[in-house]
């Protein structure tokens, strides 16, 4: 199994290499162009971008899943406010360190092993580590359609129903979501907010329109213990969706590339007050058991007190409530202690700022625009019998070109 995929990863390697050949030769030697002013001007050509989704980029780039493609952060920092402390990935220095590791004598192979193992890198070259014609840590684009649109956007939704859950709110959020009136730009969800089990791009950007408002008057006059958490999440809702919505503007200046990196910041010094709610399914079953081993020490305390049964009804009933009450206690704390926002989508927002200076607008660049010519191919691999697929999507897809 391993030796046939690294048998694929070396086909992609040469196909790519095949397709990109004639680009290095324009690279070193240039070619005339005829300009905007009517002149002919020598080029060189760089590929500045290269639109893929995560998946896709850490492959072509032989990165080990969960990492960033673009610096090397440990997956321990993805949680962080602050990516500025990480030295951008260098592939060419990857390329020999790589050659040393196959080829060098045992001490150089341990320690060039070594070096790509400390940055989850793999042994094998890839697509773009050593073409002069790209600068491999540019071409990674933020994906706004699946890093935001259908991920964060997502993690925003689920951390902000289980919180109207703890607080019972939820009802009041539900009705609010289904009286939201269309305006232009946003067409109201036809369908309950529970009966949402898969959500497509253009549901998520209507979410963005529609989730801080929404939010906003469920959270309308709290109760005196529920003011500061209601604030803190508020600002922390806010602070995500401007961001969201300001990667999408066609222009940008140093005043809202300022904005956007004033936004991320602050979403991260207000998101503790969210980070019970983004538990797992398998990391939720820990609190659980928790409960449950709590639960029963406490009622094995209470047996064993000499005092327990010369208490009333009232009194028992009371300390019960009490013991429930420092449970719940223990068990947020464990949950705020064991659970962090280190996760690879949440470190990508860090790269926006930087990508947007190089390429100005990243709606230009989005991948949504490969999906739509996908959706085609998917559509021929779903009419096929999964056996032989590429056979059977070629031999459709030509018989639709000569009608």
């Amino acid at each position: 199994m391993k030796e046939q995929q690294m048998h694929d990863q070396e086909v992609l390697r040469k196909v790519f290499e095949r397709i990109f050949l004639p680009l290095h030769g324009l690279f070193n030697t240039g070619k005339l162009f005829l300009c905007a002013d009517s002149r002919m001007q020598q080029c060189y050509l760089v590929i500045y971008a290269w639109t893929a989704d995560y998946f896709e980029n850490i492959h072509l780039h032989s990165i080990k899943q969960p990492h960033c493609p673009v610096c090397d952060a440990p997956k321990s920092s993805f949680g962080d406010g602050n990516s500025s402390l990480w030295q951008l990935r260098d592939y060419q220095l990857y390329f020999q360190k790589m050659i040393l590791a196959t080829h060098g004598v045992e001490t150089e192979r341990q320690e060039a092993r070594h070096y790509l193992e400390d940055r989850a890198v793999g042994t094998s070259e890839r697509v773009f580590w050593n073409m002069k014609c790209i600068t491999p840590t540019t071409i990674v684009v933020p994906d706004i359609l699946h890093t935001v649109d259908l991920r964060m956007l997502k993690h925003l939704l689920d951390w902000v129903t289980s919180f109207l859950e703890q607080h019972p709110r939820i009802d009041k959020f539900k009705q609010l979501w289904a009286i939201m009136p269309p305006y232009p730009g946003f067409a109201r969800f036809n369908r309950p907010y529970r009966q949402a089990t898969q959500w497509s791009g253009t549901e998520m950007k209507a979410l963005g329109h529609l989730i801080v408002p929404v939010f906003v008057a469920t959270l309308l006059n709290p109760l005196a213990s529920q003011k500061i958490p209601f604030t803190d999440t508020l600002l922390c809702v806010q602070n995500l969706v401007c961001f969201h919505l300001m990667a999408q503007y066609r222009y940008h200046t140093e005043a809202t590339i300022k904005y956007m990196e004033n936004y991320l910041e602050e979403f991260h010094c207000h998101k503790d007050v969210l980070s019970r709610f983004h538990a797992c399914k398998s990391t939720k079953k820990v609190p659980e058991a928790l409960k449950l081993q709590l639960t029963l020490d406490r009622q094995a305390e209470r047996e064993t007190d000499l005092d327990w049964n010369n208490l009333s009804a009232a009194a028992k009933c009371h300390r019960v409530d009490e013991d429930k009450t420092q449970i719940e206690s223990e068990i947020a704390q464990h949950l705020v202690d064991q659970l962090d926002f280190n996760f690879v989508k949440m470190h990508l927002l860090h790269h926006f700022s930087d990508h947007i200076c190089q390429l100005s607008n990243l709606l230009n660049v989005n991948s949504e625009l490969p999906e739509k010519v996908m959706m085609e191919l998917k559509q021929l691999y779903r009419q096929s019998n999964r056996h032989e697929a590429a056979f059977q999507i070629l031999r459709t897809k030509a018989q639709k070109e000569v009608f």
